[in-house]
């Protein structure tokens, strides 16, 4: 009995089986990934830093989203532009800026607006490398291999970001607590006086170390050889905008496939939007939780049943039509928000519900989240998009579309509440919504089965 539980659990830390650049693409994506995520664990507090340290007004917290939006807007031209041309400067210039912004935020103590608007600049410059980093690893992986090693990358950034986030949470509380007890003026010895200037300057401590760690993952992703071939490297020396922005709408008039998978994310993402920043509310006003249930609920199980889950589904996704992986990954998502807006009628036939059913709803929607997102930014174009330069131009794509939705979702659900639509209901109608698309994704499924088309993306790229 012992052995068996030791090989699966050697199989679990071991990876995908990878020979020659691609073993090496792998040591060095998961660097990157481990180190991105330590970074986005502690860039996570900065709203809350931003808030109880510089005061922060309501206006000033949407500042990050608005520059990723703008960001994802931004590559639908960067994503054509690049298709020809060598990826890594996409990749590590953008990636370096975002670093930099993360230093900077350290000089930006003074003012709550610069301290979140060079968070969200940085959030700008890191969604514009996605479309490139989507090339590269379609580039270096085998396709037999390729949702294994995204998913165990993934798996480990998942864990990373957990420990990150809640460690940096725990240090600046800890750090706070400290500072309003202790009298900087009045400490004796140098040890005291050390300790109350680091404490009292934790926040910008912290966001050197996630600016370093950032930069030290671009420095590793650097260290990746692309397997581009010359063919694939044609661009023009200058850039024509009007030219690419030609080829991207030419993607979206001829590829009636990847017209209906755009229609499926656009659902998909439009109603996860539609809910997602009202769980907070929900889970503290209707459910009551405190400080730790609402962590918990929100970021620690989601992540660590992510980190359970997520390696093994990448498997699963090499040998799986993404259509079907697709509608199971959204039917369990969209299942979570139907769980924790039925918790209040089902903790009144059965209490224990009240703590049950979130539970069961976060782990449902963990166990899947890692899938959701090498779905949708690394491997899901794969079965669309031709071999080649074409990646980048239909990533862009799906990263313009992640901008649209943020904007369309964030302002109809700042209609409906403002119409006193409460938290369940948005939670109902967006889980609902959720679901429907993973049905849409069955229905194209079979669809595809009917019509002979290739049923994996390996079969897709070998035909």
């Amino acid at each position: 009995m012992a052995k068996p539980v030791f090989a699966g659990f050697l199989a679990f830390l071991r990876g995908p089986h990878l020979a020659g650049n691609a073993a090496r693409t792998y040591r060095w994506h998961v660097a990157y990934a481990v180190l991105d995520a330590s970074a986005g664990g502690i860039l996570l507090n900065a709203p809350l830093i931003a808030i109880k340290k510089f005061q922060a007004a309501n206006w000033h917290l949407p500042l990050r989203e608005l520059c990723a939006g703008l960001g994802m807007i931004l590559t639908l031209y960067l994503g054509s532009r690049m298709a020809n041309r060598p990826k890594m400067p996409y990749i590590v210039i953008p990636g370096v800026t975002a670093g930099i912004c993360s230093l900077l935020m350290a000089t930006a103590t003074g003012s709550a607006f610069w301290f979140l608007t060079l968070l969200g600049i940085g959030a700008l410059f890191e969604v514009t490398t996605r479309p490139a980093i989507a090339a590269v690893l379609r580039a270096n992986y085998p396709v037999e291999h390729r949702g294994h090693a995204t998913g165990e990358a993934r798996k480990w950034s998942s864990l990373c970001f957990l420990l990150s986030s809640v460690a940096s949470a725990a240090i600046l509380h800890f750090a706070s607590r400290y500072v309003e007890t202790a009298d900087g003026t009045a400490l004796t010895g140098a040890v005291h006086r050390g300790l109350w200037w680091i404490t009292e300057r934790m926040a910008p401590l912290l966001m050197v170390l996630a600016g370093l760690l950032s930069l030290a993952s671009f420095a590793c992703f650097r260290q990746i050889h692309v397997d581009e071939t010359s063919a694939q490297l044609q661009g023009v020396s200058r850039p024509n905008t009007a030219q690419s922005l030609r080829e991207t709408f030419a993607i979206l008039t001829h590829d009636h496939r990847y017209r209906r998978y755009l229609v499926g994310c656009f659902l998909d993402g439009f109603f996860q939007m539609l809910y997602f920043p009202l769980i907070w509310i929900f889970l503290s006003q209707d459910l009551g939780f405190g400080y730790v249930g609402c962590n918990a609920l929100m970021h620690a199980l989601p992540a660590l049943a992510a980190f359970a889950a997520t390696g093994w589904l990448g498997q699963l996704f090499d040998r799986t039509n993404p259509w079907i992986a697709w509608g199971g990954v959204r039917c369990l998502w969209g299942l979570d928000a139907i769980l924790l807006a039925a918790t209040p009628w089902l903790a009144l036939a059965f209490p224990p519900a009240l703590l049950l059913a979130p539970i069961l709803g976060r782990l449902a929607r963990g166990s899947v989240q890692g899938g959701w997102w090498i779905l949708w930014w690394q491997i899901g174009v794969t079965f669309f998009a031709p071999v080649g330069g074409a990646t980048s131009r239909y990533m862009g794509i799906m990263v313009f579309l992640n901008g649209l939705i943020r904007f369309s979702a964030s302002a109809a659900g700042m209609a409906l509440t403002a119409l006193a639509v409460s938290p369940q209901t948005l939670l109902i109608l967006g889980g609902a919504g959720v679901m429907v698309s993973g049905g849409y994704s069955f229905y194209h499924a079979a669809w595809d089965r009917r019509h002979r088309v290739p049923a994996t993306i390996a079969d897709f790229e070998q035909r």
